[in-house]
């Protein structure tokens, strides 16, 4: 049994390691957005991934629904909970020690993140997207991803670049592990939301962070061969290259590279599996 209490701080991995915010001028994101963003790409803590991305544009603490959002929300990222599976408040209250409220409370939120869907009278359901989903979301998040490129290139950070070099080390290792796939693909969103938190524009910050938890699990389908992990690696060091010299118009181009290829990757393996 997982006992959680509303209103205390969120147990480690949730807030390893996280340093108190520091005055970074120049950006529009809060402070803690940036500095959490450096504390996670140079520590070796995987953490939570749907709680990274909460924690990230906001205080250290979760609430208690969020908290149980947070686990409950890893396991579909994970495959724990498969697509389409049916969430029973009454096993989670019991596993979590509490009522039936926050567990709702928590379904709420994941709903709202597009992870999970409510159904009248039913309960709630692990989202399971059809292709043409998959696919119009991943045209939206291109499109998004692209802003942040031309803009985090435009006006290069020597913090975001620190946090970039830490970021492509952790993933040299990781395209050539058989067994690495899950953990690049993880890195390689956190990176894209540590870009969007030095974007200056918290409603692209915002709506990044709400599309990399719908896509993370195709995201990572895209990146299981080492072939293609290598792939993406390359593209993200010349990506580094043209941030490090200002070069807006080569990094948006590169990124669009990158992203079109997985998602070319990830349509094939969707269909050659039925699975959508």
């Amino acid at each position: 049994m997982m006992r959680l209490a509303a209103g205390r701080p969120v147990p480690a991995p949730y807030t390893a390691r996280l340093p108190d915010a520091d005055n970074q001028p120049g950006h529009s994101m809060e402070p803690s957005a940036i500095t959490r963003s450096s504390a996670f790409l140079q520590s070796n803590d995987e953490g939570s991934a749907t709680s990274f991305r909460w924690l990230l544009g906001q205080s250290k603490t979760l609430t208690l629904p969020e908290q149980i959002a947070a686990h409950v929300g890893d396991r579909i990222l994970n495959s724990a909970i498969e697509p389409g599976e049916w969430i029973r408040e009454q096993d989670l209250a019991d596993e979590f020690a509490v009522s039936r409220s926050p567990v709702r409370e928590a379904m709420r939120l994941l709903e709202k993140e597009g992870i999970v869907r409510i159904h009248p009278r039913r309960g709630a359901q692990a989202t399971q997207l059809s292709l043409k989903e998959i696919e119009d979301l991943q045209e939206v998040r291109q499109a998004l991803v692209r802003v942040v490129a031309r803009r985090v290139a435009a006006h290069p950070s020597p913090e975001l670049v620190a946090i970039l070099e830490a970021g492509v080390a952790q993933l040299a290792p990781l395209a050539e592990d058989p067994a690495g796939g899950d953990a690049f693909g993880e890195t390689l969103s956190r990176l894209t939301l540590c870009c969007a938190a030095h974007s200056g524009n918290d409603r692209l910050f915002t709506l990044i962070t709400s599309l990399s938890l719908q896509m993370s699990r195709y995201t990572r389908l895209g990146l299981r061969s080492v072939e293609r992990r290598k792939r993406s690696l390359a593209l993200w060091r010349k990506s580094l290259q043209a941030i490090r010299k200002g070069d807006a118009d080569e990094a948006e181009r590169l990124w669009g590279v990158r992203l079109d290829e997985n998602s070319r990757e990830i349509r094939r393996l969707l269909q050659d599996s039925g699975t959508v």
